[in-house]
């Protein structure tokens, strides 16, 4: 286990409601304030009205906000809904080695263009290179976590991928990172997403390989990683 510490100070407020794909309204200092939604999931087991927030300041010209959402707090859970945090966490837990396989590799791109695609990370041990997709999960029910938690064409073609690398024989996987702890396994959301579902099962079998990592978010300022955890179930 390794941790992150988050240098900027999150302001906390409440979660009212959702607008759109990526803008929610939330109360902050006793004033409604939009706040940005780096996650295009429908986030149902999250997005709770009432539930505390934790914000970071973001002021750009052209912006519709000056927040962004990085965790919500349904029911006394801390999520991390930022997806963009996936990428951080995981390059965290390489750097720190928490991962066997990957032990002497660095990470060597982001967002990686192969083919049509785009994988979010390479990895490299001298001429040898890992390509990995990564996936953030905040769906929970139950201490099941399921991904997705809505239809993903883009998942089902970072798979068609990833399978094919691994014919061209390169190294290929994918890892679900999962943005909350309460969680003792992780499964494909068959009822969501059949298509991403079957076919995850049937790069598994190409031998692309599957990781979890848990992102456990301790405000004010600190995530605990956990590499290897959950457990991953195709049942």
């Amino acid at each position: 286990m390794a941790s992150i510490n988050i240098t900027e100070k999150l302001e906390t407020g409440t979660f009212l409601r959702r607008l759109n794909r990526f803008m929610t309204e939330v109360e902050l200092h006793e004033q409604k304030t939009l706040a940005h939604l780096p996650n295009s999931g429908r986030l149902l087991t999250v997005l709770i009205p009432q539930a505390k927030v934790y914000l970071q300041k973001r002021c750009r010209a052209g912006r519709k906000s000056s927040y962004d959402l990085f965790a919500v707090e349904p029911l006394g859970v801390p999520v991390i809904v930022d997806t963009r945090f996936s990428t951080l966490a995981v390059k965290a837990a390489i750097e720190k080695k928490l991962f066997k396989p990957f032990e002497n590799y660095r990470v060597a791109g982001e967002n990686v263009k192969v083919n049509r695609s785009r994988l979010d990370v390479l990895l490299k041990q001298d001429t040898r290179c890992f390509f990995l997709e990564i996936k953030s999960v905040t769906h929970v029910i139950d201490d099941v976590a399921m991904f997705p938690d809505a239809p993903t064409l883009r998942g089902s073609k970072h798979l068609r991928c990833l399978m094919s690398l691994k014919e061209q024989g390169f190294d290929a996987g994918i890892l679900f990172s999962v943005q909350r702890p309460d969680v003792k396994v992780l499964k494909p959301n068959y009822e969501i997403d059949q298509q991403f579902s079957e076919l995850l099962k049937k790069v598994a079998d190409k031998t692309v390989k599957i990781f979890t990592l848990t992102s456990v978010f301790k405000p004010p300022g600190i995530i605990e990683l956990k590499a290897n955890i959950p457990a991953f179930s195709f049942t």
